[in-house]
C-alpha cells in the first residue's frame, strides 16, 4: 500500500510540473492573442476612418461646353458639330462640394461590439443559439460579425467606385488627346494665316506707296494744267497753237489716267475717281453734315467714311451704279463747340463700298490742323 502511494505522489508531482510548464506556455500564447485581438481592432478602427460610410448622393448633371468638332475654314457655322463625350460621363466620381462622411467604429459601443463573438440574448444575457449546429451563434447585430460586414460592404462599394473611376480615365484622356491635337493643328493653321497676312499687309503697304506717288504726279500735272488754261486767257491770239498744246496734255492726262486705273485694278480699288466730265463734283452736292468717321489711320494717311442713303445717292445716284465723283469733304470735331477750332481737315474720295454706305477718303495733309479720329462728322 505505501508503495502505491508513493507511486501516487511521483506521479502527482509529475503532473503538478507538467501542468506549471503548460500554464506557463499557456500564458504566452493568451498573451499574444490578447495583444493580436487589441492590435486587429485598432487597425480596423483605422481602416474604417478611411471608407466613406455611405454614396455620393445623386445630384443632377452639371451642363458642361461641349467641344466644337466640326472643321475650322472661312465659313461661319451657327450650329457647329458638337462632341457628346459629356453625355456618359458621371460627375459622382469628381470632388464632391460636400464629401460624404466616414466611417466611424472608435466609440465605446462599437469597440464593445468588435470584442464579441458570440451573439447574446439581450434580455437573458446569454448566449443565442444557432437552429442547426446547436452551438453559440456568431452572426447578427451586436457582434464582431457585423461590424465587419459593414466595413467590408463600404470597402466593396469604394472599391467599385475606385474601378469605375480608373475606367473612366481612359476616356478622360482619350478625350484631352483629342483636344491637345485639334489645338495645335488649329495653332499651325493659325501661324500660316498670319505669316499670310502680315505678307498681304506689306503688299497693300507698297500699293498704297504707288497710289500716293500716282496721286501726287495727278496733283501736278492738275497744276500744269490749271497754269496752261491761265496762259491760255492770257493769250488769246494763240488759240490754236494753246490748243495743239492744251491736247497734248490732255493726251498725256489720258495715258496716266489709264495707268492708274490699271494700278487701282490690280490692287481692286474701286473705279470712279474722277467722274465723265472731269470736273470736281462738289459744286452739285448739297451742303450739311453727310457722315461720320468709322475709321481712320494717320500713318497712312486715308479715313472711312459712313454717309448716309441720301448722300450716297446723289454721290453715286439711287440705283448705285453711278461712277463716284472726284470731291473733296470737310471733317469737324463734334464735341468743340467753336467752329473755327472744330475743323479737322479735308478728305478727298477714292473709293465706294456701295452696299455699306461706306466710302474711303485720302487725308488731305495741306488741310489738316489736328488728328482725324473716330466720331469726327464729316460734313459739305
Amino acid at each position: 500500500m505505501g508503495k502505491v502511494l508513493r507511486v501516487l505522489v511521483v506521479l502527482l508531482a509529475i503532473l503538478g510540473i507538467v501542468a506549471t510548464v503548460f500554464a506557463y506556455m499557456n500564458y504566452n500564447k493568451r498573451e499574444i492573442l490578447i495583444g493580436r485581438a487589441h492590435m486587429l481592432e485598432d487597425m480596423f478602427v483605422k481602416v474604417a476612418a478611411t471608407l466613406e460610410a455611405e454614396d455620393v448622393p445623386d445630384t443632377p448633371q452639371p451642363s458642361y461646353p461641349q467641344r466644337d468638332i466640326s472643321a475650322v475654314t472661312s465659313r461661319e457655322i451657327d450650329n457647329p458639330e458638337r462632341s457628346a463625350f459629356w453625355d456618359s460621363y458621371n460627375h459622382k466620381y469628381e470632388p464632391q462640394a460636400t464629401p460624404p462622411p466616414m466611417m466611424n467604429i472608435s466609440d465605446n459601443s462599437s469597440r464593445l461590439q468588435l470584442r464579441t463573438y458570440f451573439l447574446k440574448d439581450p434580455v437573458t444575457d446569454k448566449y443565442v443559439l444557432d437552429e442547426l449546429t446547436g452551438k453559440p451563434t456568431t452572426k447578427g447585430d451586436g457582434t464582431m460579425s457585423a461590424v465587419l460586414d459593414r466595413i467590408y460592404a463600404r470597402a466593396n462599394a469604394q472599391y467599385k467606385t475606385l474601378t469605375a473611376t480608373r475606367a473612366e480615365l481612359p476616356r478622360l484622356r482619350e478625350e484631352l488627346t483629342n483636344v491637345i491635337d485639334e489645338l495645335n493643328s488649329v495653332k499651325r493653321m493659325a501661324r500660316t494665316d498670319k505669316h499670310t497676312i502680315e505678307e498681304r499687309d506689306a503688299t497693300i503697304s507698297q500699293l498704297e506707296s504707288q497710289k500716293r506717288d500716282l496721286e501726287n504726279r495727278i496733283e501736278r500735272l492738275n497744276e500744269d494744267i490749271k497754269e496752261h488754261e491761265e496762259k491760255e486767257e492770257e493769250l488769246q491770239q494763240q488759240i490754236s497753237e494753246k490748243d495743239d498744246e492744251i491736247g497734248t496734255l490732255t493726251d498725256r492726262v489720258k495715258n496716266l489716267q489709264q495707268q492708274l486705273n490699271e494700278y487701282k485694278g490690280n490692287a481692286k480699288i474701286t473705279q470712279g475717281i474722277i467722274n465723265t466730265r472731269g470736273t470736281l463734283a462738289e459744286g452739285v452736292l448739297t451742303p450739311g453734315d453727310k457722315g461720320v468717321i468709322v475709321a481712320a489711320n494717320e500713318e497712312w494717311k486715308y479715313a472711312i467714311v459712313e454717309f448716309s442713303d441720301e448722300f450716297m445717292a446723289e454721290l453715286i445716284g439711287p440705283e448705285r451704279n453711278q461712277a463716284l465723283p472726284q470731291a473733296e469733304v470737310m471733317v469737324r470735331r463734334p464735341s468743340i463747340d467753336d467752329p473755327d477750332q472744330a475743323f479737322v481737315t479735308r478728305l478727298r474720295l477714292r473709293q465706294a463700298i456701295r452696299e455699306k454706305n461706306l466710302v474711303i477718303a485720302d487725308i488731305l495733309s495741306d488741310w489738316q490742323q489736328k488728328p482725324v479720329e473716330i466720331g469726327d462728322l464729316v460734313f459739305n
